[in-house]
Formats: C-alpha cells, sequence, structure tokens
C-alpha cells in the first residue's frame, strides 16, 4: 500500500462493496473507509485526500447531501468527488454532477474502467493543484518584484531631492561662473527635475495599476506638451539625425490649439515612451512623424517611424514586461503608455499594415 499513488475516501454502508473496492484500489492507493456520511465529512475535513469515492444510496444521509456539503466548505470543496451507483437513470448521473462531481462508476464494474477512471482523475486533480500552486507562488514573487521597485523610487527621492537644491546655490555665486558654466548647471538642475518627474510618474503608476489613481481632468493644448517632449527627446535623436516632426491634419496651424481633455502630467509621459520607441525602432537620418487629426470630438495622435516592430510581440505590445531588441529595455513603456491612455478615458493601438513603418495610434478626448 503506498500513498506516493493517491489517498482515496470511500464511502459506502455495505461491506461488500467495500471490500471490492479494496481489492481493485488497495494494491496502489491507501483508502480510508467511512460507512455513513457524517464520518465522510469528519474525514474529508482532515484534509490530504486526492478523491472521494461516493455511494449515492446510504441510510441518514445520502450521497449527494454529502457531495452538497463537501463543496460548502473551502477545506473540502476542491476535492474530486466520483459517484458509485446501481442506478441507470441518466437523471440521477445529471443531479450529481450538477453538485460537483467529476465522474460516475456503475455498480458493478470492470475492474480495469475503476482503475483507469480513478487514476486518470487522481493525475488530473495534482495537475491542477500542482499548478494552483506555482501559479501562487508567481504571483507571489511578481508582488515582491513590484515591492521592491517602489520602495527602490521611493528611495531615490531623498538623494534627488539634494541634487536638485545644489545647482541653484551654484548658480547663486555669479562672480566665478562662466556663461557655460551656467548652461552646463541648468542642464544638470533640467535634468534632475526630469528624474524626479519620472519617478512621481511611475509611483502614480502603481496607483494606476491597482485603481486608486484619482484622475483630475482638465482641457489642455496638447501641443505645448509634444514641443516639451520633442525638447527632451532631441538627445535621443540629434546624434543619430533622426527628425521629429508634427503634422495637423486638422487643417489648423501651429498657432491653433489641439485641445485634448485629460492631465497633462500623465500625458508627457505616454508620448515620451512612445516618441522615444519610434526614435529608437527608427534608423540613422529617419524622420519620425506625429500626425494630429480630430474626428466626432476625439484628438487622434499617430506617431509613424519606419521600422516594424517583431511579429512575436505584435499581439503583446501593450503587455508588461514585453520587450524585444533592447539590452536595456524593461517593457514597461508601452504598457504605462496603455495605462495612461486608458486612465484618462482614451486609448492606444498599434498598427503594422504598412510594410517597413510602425504606427502607433493615440485617441484621447477632445476639449473646448
Amino acid at each position: 500500500m503506498s500513498d506516493e499513488e493517491g489517498t482515496l475516501l470511500l464511502v459506502d454502508d455495505q461491506p461488500e462493496s467495500i471490500d471490492i473496492i479494496r481489492s481493485i484500489l488497495g494494491t496502489r492507493y491507501t483508502i480510508k473507509v467511512a460507512t455513513n456520511g457524517r464520518l465522510a465529512l469528519k474525514i474529508a475535513a482532515l484534509g490530504g485526500l486526492d478523491l472521494i469515492l461516493l455511494d449515492v444510496v446510504m441510510p441518514d444521509m445520502d450521497g449527494y447531501e454529502v457531495c452538497r456539503r463537501l463543496k460548502e466548505h473551502a477545506t473540502t470543496r476542491d476535492i474530486p468527488i466520483i459517484f458509485l451507483t446501481a442506478m441507470d437513470g441518466t437523471s440521477d448521473e445529471t443531479i450529481g454532477l450538477e453538485l460537483g462531481a467529476v465522474d460516475y462508476i456503475r455498480k458493478p464494474s470492470n475492474p480495469l474502467v475503476v482503475l483507469t477512471r480513478v487514476g486518470n482523475t487522481i493525475a488530473l486533480h495534482r495537475a491542477k493543484r500542482d499548478l494552483q500552486r506555482k501559479n501562487e507562488e508567481l504571483q507571489a514573487a511578481l508582488r515582491l518584484r513590484e515591492d521592491i521597485e517602489q520602495m527602490a523610487r521611493h528611495d531615490l527621492k531623498g538623494p534627488l531631492s539634494g541634487l536638485i537644491g545644489l545647482p541653484e546655490v551654484l548658480l547663486a555665486d555669479e562672480s566665478n561662473l562662466t556663461d557655460r558654466q551656467r548652461t552646463v548647471i541648468r542642464m544638470i538642475e533640467k535634468s534632475a527635475y526630469t528624474m524626479l518627474e519620472m519617478i512621481n510618474r511611475s509611483l502614480d503608476l502603481v496607483k494606476i495599476e491597482a485603481g486608486n489613481y484619482a484622475l483630475q481632468p482638465e482641457t489642455f493644448d496638447l501641443l505645448h506638451v509634444l514641443d516639451r517632449v520633442i525638447d527632451d527627446m532631441g538627445r535621443h535623436a540629434k546624434p543619430r539625425k533622426i527628425a521629429v516632426r508634427i503634422i495637423r491634419n486638422d487643417n489648423q496651424g501651429r498657432e491653433v490649439p489641439f485641445l485634448v481633455t485629460g492631465e497633462r502630467m500623465l500625458c508627457h509621459p505616454l508620448f515620451s515612451n512612445l516618441i522615444l520607441n519610434a526614435i529608437e525602432a527608427a534608423p540613422d537620418g529617419g524622420e519620425v512623424t506625429i500626425a494630429l487629426a480630430s474626428e466626432k470630438g476625439l484628438r487622434i495622435v499617430r506617431i509613424t517611424n519606419p521600422g516594424e516592430v517583431p511579429d512575436e510581440v505584435r499581439e503583446r505590445f501593450f503587455e508588461k514586461y514585453v520587450t524585444s531588441g533592447k539590452r536595456s529595455g524593461t517593457g514597461l513603456g508601452t504598457y504605462s503608455a496603455w495605462l495612461s491612455a486608458r486612465t484618462q478615458r482614451g486609448s492606444v493601438a498599434l498598427d503594422c499594415t504598412q510594410a517597413g513603418w510602425t504606427s502607433v495610434t493615440v485617441t484621447l478626448p477632445g476639449g473646448s
């Protein structure tokens, strides 16, 4: 007798039926016996069972009631149940299956059939249990990773605040600085503020994922946000001679605002991530276009670059941690862009229908 192959609870009030089942399964499985429903419930509550073989017709409490009570409790609801019955009616079988049983074995039955059905049921139960355990371990690991990332973001803000204050101290000494030195210090100050903003935005991303972010929509000119993003992206585009150009398809000039309803502080990282992706994917000397259009009260921003997204990531382009071909890529850029657009009641979509090109379209509510 070996419990390596499984432990069964046989619930039957007939000694001859118990002996038959033991003779069939006893050499392969550990078998516990209950001769009534109440004892069966007590044994099952102790745990350690891979399967319950449950007779339908028993005095005091029939098999259907035992099954019903087993499925009501968290400690026993996942134990698979196979009914044992001498009845032929399909209605009786339907009742048992609706209560949560996985199979029926009719008495008397071929021993090989009993062995096969019991073996298959236990194998499936153990596989399901192992998969659930691995999934729980994976979820725990993911939560730990996200907790560490959140703590790291929080801890970075302290020293960064000190770094932000230093340029102001240096600039206060007017006599010892050249114009070039002042320009460099201003660049350091700007970069520090940009980093602080990125940390704050990443903390907002955690709130958005958890559903705790309180959106405060306003109407603003998206052109101002895009101009700032393009200016910030210059350090990536200029060394590779990549042009980034805004095109308006609504017959309006740059002097006419392109009004959207959302949050400036969400739109900046949204478009920073997408435009940076486009620049990194484009070849040296290429051009990234940002086409603006309006349609049915919506504002549409289409970012297009030469180059194609690999086939294997197209369907998962906006999923978390999905990346391809980047040594330092985290797979969070497009995911955070998707979250930001959705939080602002908008959307973002990938278009790879034009050979050799990639377009990402962001749609946001219009403003007036």
